[in-house]
């Protein structure tokens, strides 16, 4: 974090980094985009899982190969940005009211022989340490899985602390 960043706010960060948060993606099912819940007086909010979708539409692909790493990276990319517009909907509209990003699970569609998902998810931790470079990196996992939501590369789910309103 350098003296230029470090009063601007994380929505500020993510456009100066040509990073534009989506408006928040509406649930595809019978479940709320996020929860938010009072636990020892602290405000816990975890988001459901948010996919690799541009404007409705599925970024589909499935890792098989070292080949697909880069598409596979771009749609974390785009799957952490619409998990964060689901968090800035349960902050109120500003993602400042984050006071740390616990934890993120992330899905990579994959076949049997892929093992980088680590690599793919790097792509969703670079754009949290951009928006949030005064936190540490959450806890993190990394999951192949062979079927996601209309053939998403990604799925990824949040958990954070928020500040007190």
């Amino acid at each position: 974090m350098n003296d230029k960043t470090v009063h601007m706010t994380p929505e500020e960060r993510l456009t100066a980094a040509s990073l534009v948060l989506p408006p928040a993606p509406q649930p595809r099912g019978s479940y709320a985009p996020y929860h938010v819940h009072e636990v020892a007086g602290q405000r816990w909010v975890a988001v459901s899982g948010q996919t690799s979708r541009i404007d409705g539409q599925a970024l589909a692909g499935i890792c098989e190969s070292d080949a697909d790493l880069q598409p596979a990276r771009q749609a974390a990319t785009v799957a952490v940005l619409n998990t964060l517009a689901a968090l800035r909907m349960a902050c109120g509209g500003e993602l400042a009211r984050v006071q740390h990003v616990v934890r993120m699970r992330g899905f990579v569609r994959s076949a049997p022989g892929f093992g980088a998902h680590p690599q793919v998810l790097d792509a969703a931790s670079r754009v949290l340490a951009i928006a949030f470079p005064q936190h540490a990196l959450p806890a993190r996992s990394a999951l192949g899985v062979t079927s996601l939501p209309d053939g998403v590369w990604v799925e990824l789910e949040i958990d954070a602390v928020l500040t007190p309103y």
